[in-house]
């Protein structure tokens, strides 16, 4: 049975309100991903609510579909972890190598310059122009960590959630979904006292971080579409967290049903630091108090030892893995064989400002299991349909999105890639896959659809001309000295 076969549980609509056939939108490209294979004539429909309705063959349907010549349709993308406003340090902070201290250093000073003069228009400026560049991809929803809590100068936002709206309200301009990854932080590091750290992120106590994010989620609910944004809790480890705190933040999205991000193994550091603040390394210590479950989500985890695997792996927690940063931060590479082998699953993010493409995390990934010689064990079955769902459906259900699939009752959610394409050209139906996962670029991407809205035509967004020019000037404005 296909995925497209299978039905999710949603709610009729009344009969009086039920969309008649004539109020969908349908496309017919010359072939879509339905969930393990790429299948030709087959269109499908959305209804005014922009899920999806029907797939068909039905001669009298393919006719009133939108047809997608030359394109085959493929279920959005999710960034799992993103952090937009770090679009404005691409190119300016790469470092060469770990050892490479006056690199280091420069990269140190050039992010407190930027941390002292974004404001709530800047982030809203850098977060389009992360968000479009995503959505070039292929990416249709984001998990965004929100860390900057204040303004530059470490003040209360004149207005509530100031920074947290114009991400917002970024998101919804460009058109992709987002979960807010509300952040918690509290301290610079292990052993160090409370206060310490950039004062943009930090909140005095984990009560009040309580009462900010029930604040910034009822804003959500009351302003946004609930599939179009929501809230999520982020918090950067127990380095910045300390245990009591990161209890208190993990009871709070247990009991709101949020989702529960923590960068865990993010530095070599961390776990030593760890051992000598609370005798266990972080995972699990977590584990230990009940923190792990198939709601929590693992960032980064490079730097992990086997206990925290096991550990990881037992509660069936879900790692995000952003290789590409950890790389460019020279912080090593996870042990993906390792985690794989016991259970984990994987969802992908680009973290920073280098890349703005999940499939480059997918590649990663499967390098690495080339270089730990596991793939047979970690990922079983095809291997280019493994990478495709941690881009996909794990990064969907790590943020709690409808989307990830095409599947009735779930979001139009989808991007077309050009099969004339240099890298796509001449593939057959059951080659496809493999070679979007492995060889694509985001030149390919021809249309993006968003609740079967169309946000990007013809390789194009219709605003991209304005966020391009915004963007520009505030580059122009923050790097001038």
């Amino acid at each position: 049975m296909s995925v497209r076969e299978k039905t999710l549980p949603v709610e009729p609509a009344p009969a009086a309100t039920q969309p008649a056939h004539d109020k969908e939108i349908g496309w017919l490209p010359d072939c879509v991903y339905t969930g393990d294979k790429f299948e030709t004539g087959l269109a499908f429909f959305a209804d005014a609510t922009g899920r999806i309705t029907r797939f068909t063959r039905e001669s009298a349907d393919l006719s009133r579909a939108k047809r997608l010549p030359g394109q085959a349709a493929l279920p959005g993308m999710v960034n799992t972890h993103a952090q937009s406003w770090q679009r404005v340090l691409r190119g300016r902070f790469e470092l060469r190598l770990r050892s490479d201290r006056e690199t280091l250093g420069d990269w140190t000073e050039r992010l407190a310059l930027a941390l002292g003069r974004l404001t709530a228009d800047d982030l809203y400026d850098a977060a389009r122009l992360a968000f479009l560049e995503m959505l070039a991809t292929g990416i249709t929803c984001v998990g965004e960590a929100h860390t900057l809590q204040r303004a530059a100068d470490g003040a209360p936002w004149p207005e509530p959630h100031l920074g947290a709206r114009a991400i917002l309200r970024a998101a919804r301009d460009v058109g992709v979904r987002i979960c807010l990854l509300n952040g918690f932080s509290n301290r610079a590091d292990f052993g160090q006292p409370a206060g310490s750290g950039p004062a943009r992120g930090l909140t005095p106590t984990a009560e009040q971080f309580l009462q900010e994010s029930d604040s910034l989620r009822a804003h959500i609910e009351k302003n946004l579409p609930g599939d179009e944004a929501w809230l999520g809790v982020t918090v950067r480890g127990l380095g910045t967290a300390p245990l009591e705190m990161m209890k208190t933040v993990a009871a709070y999205a247990h009991a709101k049903r949020l989702r529960l991000h923590v960068v865990l193994g993010a530095s070599a550091h961390e776990a030593a630091a760890c051992v000598a603040e609370y005798g266990r390394t972080p995972a699990v210590l977590l584990g230990e108090h009940g923190l792990l479950d198939k709601r929590f989500v693992a960032v980064h985890g490079v730097h992990l030892s086997a206990e925290d695997v096991r550990a990881i792996g037992a509660a069936r927690v879900t790692v995000c893995a952003c290789p590409a940063a950890a790389a460019q931060l020279g912080e090593g590479s996870l042990a993906a064989d390792q985690l794989l082998a016991t259970g984990a699953t994987f969802a992908l993010g680009t973290d920073g400002p280098l890349q703005s493409s999940v499939l480059d995390q997918a590649r990663a990934i499967e390098l690495l299991l080339r270089s730990q010689s596991a793939r047979a064990v970690g990922l079983r079955g095809d291997l280019a349909a493994a990478l495709w769902q941690m881009a996909t459906s794990a990064g969907a259900r790590s943020l709690g999105a409808p989307g990830g699939a095409l599947e009735v009752g779930r979001p139009a959610d989808f991007f077309t890639v050009n099969l004339f394409d240099p890298a796509l050209v001449g593939a057959a139906p059951e080659q496809l896959l493999a070679a979007m996962v492995f060889g694509v670029s985001p030149r390919a991407v021809r249309e993006v659809w968003v609740g079967a809205r169309q946000r990007i035509g013809q390789w194009r967004h219709p605003a991209q001309s304005g966020i391009v020019a915004r963007f520009a000037e505030l580059q122009q404005r923050l790097w001038s000295v």
